[in-house]
């Protein structure tokens, strides 16, 4: 491939099948407890997800329609899922290089099949 070919290149994969069974909740919250025992105080920061179970995927993780695995980290990372049903699941917030994550919608009661097609937007 010439020098301009590869950098315009834009790879996409196809992942056949992927079970989504992450719920969406309301959001991730952060916390901030203060503890005093004595006279030592300590204090601890954290976040957790309201009212979901997400499902974090990596793209590592990833088989896709020709049995390839897919990278570890694939630049500036465009992932869309196709319904197979009437739910359709989406993705969570933003994809990273590394992975993304996806739901289903909270009214479902059974994890969802879809396919997922991964494209790799570049720089």
């Amino acid at each position: 491939m010439a020098g301009l070919e590869k950098i315009l290149a834009q790879r996409t994969w196809l992942v056949p099948e992927f079970t989504v069974w992450g719920l969406s909740g309301f959001g991730e919250r952060d916390f901030l407890i203060v503890e005093q025992l004595g006279s030592t105080k300590t204090v601890l920061f954290g976040s957790f997800d309201i009212g979901g179970v997400g499902q974090n995927v990596s793209f590592d993780q990833l088989i896709d329609h020709r049995g390839n695995p897919l990278p570890a980290a694939i630049t500036s990372p465009l992932v869309l899922a196709r319904a197979k049903g009437p739910a359709s699941p989406f993705v969570v917030g933003r994809e990273n290089s590394a992975g993304f994550k996806i739901a289903r919608p909270s009214d479902t009661t059974s994890p969802l099949q879809t396919d997922l097609l991964v494209v790799e937007l570049g720089d």
